[in-house]
C-alpha cells in the first residue's frame, strides 16, 4: 500500500527520531553544565586574587579524599539503577543505595570523632588543612545526588538534572567567593563547595521526590535483597576498581605534594580544576545521556551499543583536537592574562599535560559501557592497572623537574587510556548475561 512506509525507511525514520532525541537530551544537559561551569569559570579570577595556591592544594586533596570515598559511598549500586526492565526492581535499588550510604556515613563519622583529635601534625600537614570533620557530610551529599542522577536519568527528565547541575555550581562558585571574602582561605573552598552541593542536590530532590514516594509501596525486603544479589558485581568487583581509580587520581596529588612545593601542588591542581571545565561539561553531559540509552539498548537490542560508541568517540575527537592544539601554543598567555602574572607556570602545566586531559576527555564518557553488569570485571581490570602504573611511574619519576615529570605523566595517560577505549570497544561488542529479572525465580510475600 502506498500509505505504508517501507521496513527500511521506518527504521530510518525511526534512527533519526532517537538521534534527535538523544542530541535533545545532551543539549539540555549541556545547558545545566554550560551554567553549572560558565560562573566558577568567570569567577575565577576573582577566587585566584582571594586564595593563593596552597589553598587550592588543601581544597584538592579534600576533593580527591571525598572522590575516593563517595564513588563507593553506596557500594556501586547507585550505577545498577538504570539496568533493570523493570521500574519495580530499579526503585528497590535506589533504597538500596541509600541503606548502604547512610550506613556508610555513620560509621565513617564515629571513626573521624574518635580518632581526629590523635592524628600527627605532619599528617595535617600533608593535607594542607584541617578538614577530615567535613568529609562524612561531604560523602552523603555527592553520592545522594548521584543515586538521585541516575533515577532522574532512568525516568528521562534530564532538564531537571541540567537545573540542580546549574544551581549547585553557580551556588557553589559564589559562596566561594563570600568564603574567600571572610578571610577563611583553603577551608572557605571547602563549605563553599558543600553549599554548592546541598542546593543542587535540594533541587534534583524537588524534581524527583513525587515519583520516589509514588514507588514506596514497590520496596519490599525480598526485592531489596533480590537486586543486592542479582547485582553484587559491582559491590565485590566494581567497588574495588573505583577505589583504585580514584586512589590514582589522589595519588597523583600525594606524590606530587610530597616531591615538589604546596605552591606547585597548587598550581597543578588549579590547572586540572580549570581544564575540566569547558571540556568535561561536554563530556559529562553526553555520558549521562549514552549511560541511560545503552542501558535501555542493553535490555532490548546490544548490536546497537557499537555504532553508538564509535559515533560518540568520533564526535569527541573533533572537540578535542582544537582545544589541545590551543593549549599547548598559548597556555602560558591564556592562563596569564585571565587569572594574572602569578598563575603563568599554571599556564605551562597547562600546555603540557593538554594532551592527557583530551584523551581522558575522549574516553571518559564512553567507560559506561564497562558498567553494564556483564562489563563490570574489564572495568575493574584496567582500574587496578591504572591505579599500579601511574603510581609506580610516578614514583620513579619523581627526582625529574616538574615539566619532565608532567611529560612523563602525559606518556602513561595515552598509552592507559588508549588501552581503556580498547577494552570498551571490546565490552560494546559484547553480548548481555541472558537473566530475567532478579525476582523470575523467587516468590515476593
Amino acid at each position: 500500500m502506498r500509505g505504508l512506509l517501507s521496513g527500511g525507511t521506518w527504521r530510518a525514520r525511526l534512527t533519526a527520531l532517537r538521534e534527535q532525541k538523544f542530541l535533545g537530551h545532551v543539549a539540555a544537559l549541556m545547558t545545566g553544565s554550560v551554567i553549572a561551569q560558565a560562573v566558577p569559570v568567570l569567577l575565577s579570577p576573582v577566587l585566584t586574587r582571594l586564595y593563593v595556591p596552597a589553598d587550592f592544594a588543601a581544597f584538592a586533596l579534600f576533593m580527591s579524599v571525598n572522590a575516593v570515598v563517595s564513588v563507593v559511598g553506596a557500594a556501586r549500586y547507585d550505577q545498577a539503577i538504570l539496568l533493570p526492565a523493570t521500574e519495580e526492581d530499579a526503585l528497590n535499588i535506589v533504597a538500596l543505595s541509600w541503606i548502604v550510604l547512610t550506613t556508610l556515613c555513620m560509621v565513617l563519622s564515629l571513626v573521624i570523632a574518635l580518632s581526629y583529635g590523635g592524628l600527627p601534625a605532619s599528617w595535617l600537614e600533608t593535607l594542607h588543612g584541617d578538614w577530615l570533620y567535613l568529609l562524612p557530610a561531604a560523602v552523603f551529599f555527592s553520592t545522594s545526588f548521584q543515586i538521585l542522577s541516575n533515577w532522574n536519568n532512568r525516568c528521562g527528565r534530564f532538564p531537571q538534572l541540567a537545573v540542580s547541575r546549574a544551581v549547585q555550581g553557580s551556588l557553589g562558585g559564589v559562596a566561594q567567593c563570600g568564603m574567600g571574602y571572610g578571610g577563611l582561605h583553603g577551608i572557605g573552598l571547602i563549605w563553599g563547595w558543600l553549599l554548592g552541593q546541598v542546593a543542587g542536590l535540594g533541587m534534583l530532590l524537588r524534581s524527583n521526590l513525587a515519583s520516589l514516594l509514588e514507588g514506596r509501596s514497590k520496596i519490599e525486603r525480598a526485592r531489596l535483597v533480590a537486586n543486592a544479589r542479582h547485582y553484587k558485581r559491582f559491590p565485590l568487583l566494581s567497588t574495588w576498581g573505583c577505589l583504585f581509580d580514584s586512589g590514582a587520581s589522589m595519588m597523583v596529588l600525594l606524590i606530587i605534594s610530597h616531591t615538589f612545593s604546596s605552591t606547585v601542588t597548587g598550581l597543578f591542581s588549579f590547572t586540572q580544576r580549570v581544564l575540566a571545565m569547558p571540556l568535561f561539561l561536554i563530556s559529562s553531559a553526553l555520558a549521562q545521556v549514552l549511560h541511560q540509552r545503552i542501558a535501555q539498548m542493553n535490555n532490548e537490542d546490544a548490536t546497537g551499543i557499537l555504532p553508538y560508541v564509535l559515533r560518540a568517540a568520533a564526535a569527541l575527537t573533533a572537540i578535542a583536537i582544537p582545544f589541545v592544539v590551543v593549549l599547548s601554543l598559548f597556555g602560558v598567555e591564556l592562563f596569564t592574562f585571565v587569572f594574572g602574572a602569578q598563575w603563568a607556570d599554571a599556564g605551562r602545566y597547562a600546555g603540557l599535560i593538554s594532551m592527557a586531559v583530551g584523551i581522558r576527555f575522549i574516553v571518559s564518557p564512553l567507560t559506561v559501557v564497562l558498567a553494564l553488569n556483564h562489563n563490570v570485571k574489564s572495568a575493574v581490570q584496567w582500574q587496578v592497572l591504572y591505579f599500579f602504573s601511574v603510581t609506580l611511574t610516578l614514583a620513579l619519576g619523581n627526582h625529574l623537574p616538574i615539566d619532565d615529570f608532567l611529560k612523563l605523566f602525559v606518556v602513561h595517560e595515552l598509552v592507559l587510556f588508549a588501552i581503556y577505549f580498547l577494552l570498551i570497544i571490546k565490552g560494546a561488542k559484547r553480548r548481555p548475561d541472558a537473566a530475567p529479572s532478579p525476582l523470575a525465580n523467587e516468590s515476593v510475600t
